[in-house]
């Protein structure tokens, strides 16, 4: 295996160097950004430090000598108490599996039968929006108050635009009200939290445009991000387009460095790197990160696609980085619409404050709201 270090002004141009000589199938080992040149540590020059290798070479692994090897012979076992062990191993195994089956079989008929008792005392009509709303994956147990509170309020003869108006109020008491960013002070500094892949380079992208382009506000984004490849680039794209500045932060000390500079801001939007939600140390490096930072509001970023198991993990596990605002992304990716109800119960005290659908900027952001959730689990939209 060949190995080497590739040193250049931008991320591209040193992937076209390792591409150039170690040819497409190279592999990238490492990418980090270095500070090369200057004088006494002054005026250095910003670059990008990748290390490549490229395949195996075949020949050189065949032509090595090979290590003797030793031969070890197997334990001697009687045929007949071979025979007599490997049953028994073979009996527990089935019995092991057939209570697994048994059990997935009563649970699932549980399940069931939960669901039909649900809907034995509920009326035809209030069937459809039961089955709409298991539909859209909403947890039973929120799906139940949404029925007990329109079977309490729906008279004899009301028509369907009278059941779904309640149906919207039901749903308006479960989401209460929505915050949406609101600059209260001269220097706001909103942090964005979340798993790999949510879309928040986008998202800051859309609301960096909203208030700059909108509300005519001095607007600047600030990354932390600088493991992903083409983080940087990406916000910096989006800077260049909007006419708004971009700081990158490497670490700790870079932090301390540009406090003066973001002073100047109505609204600083800071990005953060992505990362598994069950990584605790992570997690630790992010919130000391914010500490520094010391953000006036943190959002954490979900997916519209997350699975309702998964969505609990990433909002426990968050905790710690003490959000208070959630943003639901990719809603244009699914057509279950439960999430944004199951994340309301599960985050308690935490509020909705934007809905993203789609890849446009500054377009395919809005600020969350009762009804427009309630259009899309009733399929309106």
């Amino acid at each position: 295996m060949k190995i080497k270090t590739y040193v250049a002004d931008n991320i591209q141009e040193a992937f076209y160097k390792v591409k150039t000589e170690l040819g497409k199938d190279a592999v990238i080992l490492q990418t980090k950004h270095i500070k090369k040149g200057g004088l006494l540590g002054f005026f250095a020059k910003n670059m990008v430090e990748v290390v490549a290798a490229n395949d195996i070479d075949i020949s050189s692994v065949q032509s090595a000598p090979k290590k003797p090897t030793i031969q070890v012979l197997p334990d001697i076992i009687k045929p007949e108490a071979a025979a007599t062990t490997e049953l028994v191993q073979i009996k527990s195994e089935v019995k092991e599996l057939k209570d697994m089956i048994n059990k997935l079989i009563s649970v699932q008929k549980q399940s069931t039968d939960d669901i039909k008792a649900d809907q034995s005392n509920i009326s035809s009509p209030l069937k459809d929006i039961y089955n709409r709303m298991s539909d859209m994956e909403i947890e039973t147990d929120i799906i139940n108050a949404v029925i007990s509170g329109i079977s309490a309020e729906i008279k004899e003869g009301s028509s369907e635009i009278d059941l779904r108006n309640i149906f919207k109020k039901e749903i308006a008491s479960l989401v209460d009200a929505t915050e949406p960013i609101e600059l209260s002070r001269e220097n706001n500094i909103i942090a964005f939290v979340g798993p790999t892949g949510v879309g928040k380079t986008t998202t800051i992208a859309k609301i960096a445009a909203h208030f700059s382009l909108y509300k005519n506000k001095r607007v600047a984004m600030l990354t932390t991000d600088t493991f992903r490849v083409g983080a940087i680039e990406q916000l910096r794209l989006y800077g260049d387009l909007m006419e708004i500045p971009v700081f990158v932060v490497y670490n700790l000390e870079d932090m301390k460095l540009i406090h003066k500079d973001i002073s100047n801001y109505d609204l600083l939007l800071v990005d953060t790197m992505g990362f598994n939600p069950n990584n605790r140390m992570q997690i630790k490096k992010i919130k000391g990160l914010l500490d520094n930072i010391c953000p006036t509001e943190i959002h954490l970023v979900i997916s519209a696609s997350t699975k309702t198991c998964d969505l609990i993990d990433i909002l426990n596990n968050y905790k710690e980085l003490q959000y208070t605002k959630i943003i639901v992304t990719k809603l244009d990716e699914t057509k279950s619409y439960g999430v944004l109800l199951n994340t309301i119960k599960a985050a308690k005290n935490c509020k909705l404050s934007y809905l993203t659908m789609g890849q446009n900027v500054p377009d395919d952001i809005e600020v969350a709201s009762a009804d427009r959730i309630a259009d899309m689990i009733l399929g309106e939209i």
